[in-house]
């Protein structure tokens, strides 16, 4: 994670980003898009289109992620709200910065959800492969990859596919091209597989940051509650 406010030099003025933003009393956060403009390091604003701010919900007190294409690399900003001026605008201050190398790391949050892994087949490749599936859980979830429980080694392939159960209000399942990173067998006989997504789409993705950020959300909250008592 970086701190240096002269990131932002590199954002064009007007370039298009995705923002989580947090809601008063609500687990869930608001992906909207919008565009950024007026960067004047640390600061810069986020203008929305008419009638898309909720003013009245906004949590302005906690961090907002800003998802930014640089075409390469996604680059990712935390921060805070430094004054809402309309239903249009958002005057933002920059906390610090996440690559995408960091994400994986940043934002893998434990999960305990449905997984299941199955064989790829393109229209060049594994034709003459049997097709096979095997399902298992997470253990821990992030924008770029998982970990997941299954009670037998999935065959070892290139790549393979996942549909992955998102633990969120309104249940979704979302699909991944992936490959595995290591196989370990654990003490009870199931195998413990980390995957790393090749091939995932952008609002797949924002998906599932966006829950981690409310499952980050819920751990800091037990956290509070457990300090407190």
């Amino acid at each position: 994670m970086s701190t240096d406010p002269n990131i932002l030099q590199n954002i064009a003025n007007g370039k298009p980003v995705r923002i989580f933003l947090p809601l008063r009393d609500r687990q869930e956060r608001l992906r909207a898009h919008c565009i950024c403009q007026d960067i004047v390091p640390p600061k810069f604003s986020l203008i929305f289109k008419s009638g898309m701010l909720p003013v009245d919900e906004i949590d302005a007190q906690q961090a907002c992620l800003i998802s930014i294409d640089m075409g390469g690399p996604t680059l990712s900003l935390e921060a805070k709200i430094q004054e809402i001026v309309n239903q249009q605008t958002l005057k933002m201050i920059l906390q610090k910065s996440i690559s995408h190398e960091q994400m994986r790391d940043f934002f893998r949050i434990d999960a305990v959800t449905r997984v299941i892994s199955s064989s790829f087949h393109t229209q060049f490749a594994n034709q003459n492969n049997e097709p096979w599936s095997i399902q298992g859980e997470t253990v821990d979830l992030s924008g770029s990859g998982i970990l997941a429980i299954f009670p037998s080694p999935p065959p070892t392939e290139k790549q393979v596919q996942l549909e992955i159960s998102i633990p969120s209000a309104v249940p979704e399942t979302v699909k991944v091209v992936a490959h595995q990173v290591r196989v370990q067998q654990q003490n009870d006989g199931r195998y413990e597989v980390a995957y790393h997504f090749d091939d995932i789409t952008p609002e797949d993705r924002d998906k599932i940051i966006g829950c981690c950020l409310i499952l980050q959300r819920k751990l800091l909250r037990l956290r509070v509650q457990i300090l407190e008592k």
